[in-house]
């Protein structure tokens, strides 16, 4: 199985406007102290758009059109979202065109792959542990739908408990097989779960 992620990345564009040296200090001191953090939540607004751009082979891109979102509290234009038309969707084409018919997370071919998404269920759920990065996360849902803090923070609370049950062991169960008895002695079908080829899904 190969699942062909149109992934989002969000960064927060250039400020408008010189911020004071202790505004400056802050805004740094918050993106880094989370390395993947590309964005800090307070700063998000009209006069500082974030922009969503897609992951694909391996770099995230941004688009010549773009969705643009409003505020819920004021109605400006806060967030860009990079679409792919037509004009642009190439790169995603060659990039399921490189995934075999046999998929990537081929049960008899690449059996290790269920123990690295164990592995990364298990270190994402850690992360999500964090105070500070579950924090972040609960105040970008916040900033985007009308939820209080603890109601934001127990979505983040849920996804991380799904990725710590997840971890180890269950991924591989996403391919178990099953038997079928077949006509005669020795006879049998054996059937596995696993999409040929490149799958689509995007968030």
């Amino acid at each position: 199985m190969n699942r062909f992620l149109v992934c989002r990345e969000m960064r927060v564009g250039a400020p408008q406007k010189v911020v004071s040296w202790l505004g400056s200090f802050n805004l740094v001191r918050s993106i880094h102290s989370i390395p993947f953090a590309t964005v800090d939540v307070e700063e998000i607004s009209g006069s500082q758009p974030a922009e969503v751009h897609n992951l694909v082979q391996g770099k995230w891109k941004g688009s010549s059109s773009w969705n643009t979102l409003l505020d819920p509290l004021n109605g400006e234009p806060f967030i860009k979202v990079a679409e792919v038309d037509e004009t642009g969707v190439q790169p995603f084409i060659e990039s399921l065109s490189k995934c075999p018919k046999h998929g990537l997370h081929n049960p008899f071919k690449e059996p290790e792959r269920y123990l690295l998404f164990g592995d990364i269920s298990a270190k994402a759920a850690h992360m999500l542990s964090l105070p500070k990065v579950s924090d972040f996360f609960t105040r970008l849902i916040q900033r985007v739908s009308p939820k209080s803090y603890q109601q934001a923070l127990g979505e983040v609370v849920v996804t991380q408990k799904f990725l710590e049950n997840f971890s180890g062991d269950q991924v591989r169960f996403l391919a178990r097989s099953f038997a079928v008895p077949g006509n005669h002695l020795g006879q049998q079908s054996h059937g596995f779960r696993w999409p040929y080829g490149p799958v689509s899904c995007s968030f």
